[in-house]
């Protein structure tokens, strides 16, 4: 099967739209619902109701991502006073964002800033999808995003599952460094989403040493009607990889007809790999952040 017909054929029922001033027309007349019957097994002539459009304020900040760990806090304070001034809904960090990018960190200190973070977040009303390396209490290091919902509550956490590895060398690199986690959705006052890290969504040739699950399609196919996606990676030696990466985020975007918004941390001089903002659910990018330095961006979306 090609790859037009496998979307075509997994593609869930649902959709949603970027309002940047315009609201733009969706070709399917289902809502995406929170519930994630798919179409391949509901039954013909039995529809499921259409739930009303909501609306969902996103932000995201594009950062430097350093191994201070006080230096990475004062930046994420800053994007929630940001993201509080615009009633953000959620606001999105890169991965690593809070620990560095590094399974070497202070557990302690790391917890420290989190608990800080989280009830800054909690106390602006503002829901936080916050991506830092973190030890759980299975003592393992996992690189995550800690979901928090815009009253303070602890949705849990995802941990990335498409760790990458030297093709010479399966098994090295994050493969070493992290354990993988469990896909999973998170729900929020009848909106249900997922989350991806870097290369859970495009499995990068010469960084993926296992099979290509397709997560995306996964977490269509458990009911997730947007996808929020933390990535690190900047520099010149990733820029070859944009065209792949973004194409990748475009036709998932459209295949499963959801919105993909996205968050990335830079070097202060080079763009990154992948574009920040937001891609709608006709696979165009319907909000860019500026390539490169801190960005903070925001964005409305209606789902349903």
């Amino acid at each position: 099967m090609n790859r037009r017909d496998f979307l075509r054929n997994a593609t869930v029922a649902g959709g949603a739209s970027l309002l940047l001033g315009t609201k733009f027309a969706q070709a399917n007349p289902l809502s995406a619902g929170s519930g994630g019957e798919s179409p391949l097994t509901a039954s013909a002539g039995d529809p499921r109701p259409k739930s009303p459009p909501r609306e969902l304020t996103v932000a995201g900040l594009q950062m430097f991502v350093t191994r201070d760990v006080k230096t990475n806090e004062e930046a994420i304070h800053r994007a929630i006073d940001q993201a509080a001034g615009v009633r953000a809904d959620f606001l999105l960090t890169p991965e690593g964002s809070l620990s560095g990018y590094s399974p070497n960190f202070d557990q302690a200190v790391v917890a420290g800033a989190l608990q800080r973070v989280a009830r800054h977040a909690q106390e602006s009303r503002v829901g936080l999808l916050l991506g830092t390396c973190y030890q759980d209490a299975d003592a393992f290091c996992h690189d995550q995003v800690r979901v928090y919902a815009p009253n303070g509550d602890f949705l849990g956490a995802y941990s990335k599952i498409l760790l990458c590895s030297s093709l010479d060398h399966p098994g090295t690199g994050e493969m070493r460094d992290y354990a993988a986690g469990t896909l999973k959705t998170f729900s929020w006052d009848g909106l249900t989403f997922g989350v991806l890290i870097c290369n859970d969504l495009w499995a990068t040739p010469g960084f993926t040493t296992t099979a290509n699950p397709y997560l995306a399609w996964q977490l269509k196919s458990m009911g997730a009607q947007v996808i929020f996606h933390a990535v690190n990676a900047t520099g010149p030696e990733y820029l070859r990889y944009r065209p792949y990466h973004e194409s990748n985020q475009s036709l998932w975007a459209r295949g499963l007809r959801i919105p993909i918004v996205t968050t990335n941390a830079v070097d202060g001089t080079n763009p990154t790999n992948c574009r920040a903002g937001v891609v709608g659910p006709d696979g165009e990018r319907k909000l860019v952040a500026g390539e490169v330095g801190e960005q903070f961006f925001t964005g409305k979306l209606t789902i349903g």
